[in-house]
């Protein structure tokens, strides 16, 4: 339980820093939204590797799907991504407790998610100029580089396999409509944890 308490007092303490970096003009909205997508991604360890009971898995992400959805005040595609980020974890949480997924393929679907598709939004933003549809080449190569780098650390798995678990994943991301990428990187992501 102390694990479940620590989870939620860090998440907090992130949206905290966060308002508190926009409304000093430190960092606008979009980079505070990012932000927050890279630093909830954390908790993600220890629902994987320290929260034992079952249900306590479950507990934050789904609390934070009534948080973002009902109370969050957001409309259309930003609501979509709101509700999907932690619907993602409480679906692969849910399959981790009932022995489906790995708690490493969990942390890899959650960071793929956080991470990789944070950056990919980041590096976009910033420096993106070929644009592939809605996304760009440099978002996606960051989104790449950065999904190789965690199947490397947490697969186990031979680097040509997370070259190709990185590609595949990278190709979900650029092709799902914003939004929905909270919810098609991480499912994608863990099942090619299990499977290669």
């Amino acid at each position: 339980m102390i694990a479940l308490l620590l989870t939620f007092i860090y998440v907090l303490a992130v949206l905290a820093v966060a308002y508190l970096l926009e409304k000093q003009g430190i960092i606008g909205a979009e980079g505070v939204r990012k932000l927050v997508h890279i630093l909830v991604s954390f908790t993600v360890f220890p629902i994987a590797y320290c929260i034992t009971e079952p249900w306590a898995r479950l507990i934050g992400p789904a609390l934070f799907i009534f948080i973002n959805g009902f109370v969050g005040g957001k409309s259309g595609e930003r609501m979509m991504g709101l509700v999907c980020y932690p619907f993602s974890m409480l679906l692969l949480a849910a399959f981790m407790n009932r022995g489906l997924l790995s708690p490493d393929a969990l942390v890899v679907g959650i960071l793929s998610m956080g991470l990789g598709d944070g950056a990919a939004a980041l590096v976009g933003m910033r420096w993106g100029r070929l644009k592939i549809g809605t996304k760009t080449a440099e978002g996606s190569a960051a989104m790449f580089i950065v999904t190789f780098s965690i199947f490397l650390i947490f697969g186990d798995s031979s680097w040509y396999i997370s070259l190709l678990a990185a590609v595949i994943v990278t190709a979900v991301e650029a092709m799902t409509p914003h939004g929905l990428d909270n919810l098609s990187v991480p499912i994608s992501a863990a099942i090619l944890m299990e499977v290669l």
